[in-house]
């Protein structure tokens, strides 16, 4: 078994890290649509290691929310396959020793904000019946737009008074998984602050 001791050396780190990009891959080949979510917050009190947990918090939140309109019975096993994966980690912002000090004071939560991976089933193909689509695939998602239109249309489903904005772009070249994962990449949080939703 693998510790987190091991993983505390850049090689293991980075080792951990290529095999999430080659997971995404994985996923990617098999039909699905790969999306980079970056999570912005209000102000979130406490101390660092419970804001990372209240965003943690907020991430699987919007994880659940998702899942329900993408997967018409979740919970069934033949559904399955068709609820969305979220593989993520908290970001923590790098000083800039020319950054302005009155904007960083002004920064919520300092910068600290969530990078995610998304992995969304592939959408219903509007130029085919309903009816052959499910005879070929068998259960189909509900979601019938791309994922970043989604979520900027459903913005009321998501947000509230702690998570102010989630950008979502499809990711078109490579995996993302070394820049959502960066900040555990360069030993600032350990293994159990990556985030894996399925």
């Amino acid at each position: 078994m693998t510790t987190y001791h091991e993983f505390s050396h850049p090689d293991r780190r980075e080792q951990l890290v290529e095999a999430y990009s080659r997971y995404i891959t994985e996923l990617t080949d098999e039909g699905r649509k790969a999306y980079y979510l970056n999570f912005m917050f209000h102000h979130v009190p406490g101390s660092r290691q419970t804001q990372i947990q209240i965003m943690t918090q907020e991430v699987e939140r919007v994880h659940s929310i998702l899942t329900r309109h993408v997967v018409r019975r979740p919970i069934a096993k033949r559904w399955a396959h068709l609820r969305p994966i979220f593989i993520g980690c908290p970001d923590l912002p790098v000083f800039k020793w020319n950054r302005d000090k009155v904007g960083q004071s002004t920064t919520a939560n300092d910068g600290l904000h969530f990078n995610v991976v998304a992995l969304v089933p592939p959408r219903i193909d509007p130029m085919l019946p309903v009816e052959f689509q499910y005879w070929l695939r068998g259960p189909l998602p509900r979601l019938t737009v791309p994922l970043d239109q989604h979520l900027q249309e459903n913005g009321r489903f998501y947000l509230n008074r702690r998570l102010a904005r989630i950008y979502a772009a499809p990711i078109t070249e490579g995996t993302m998984a070394d820049y959502a994962l960066k900040t555990f990449k360069h030993g600032r949080v350990d293994e159990d602050s990556i985030l894996i939703l399925q």
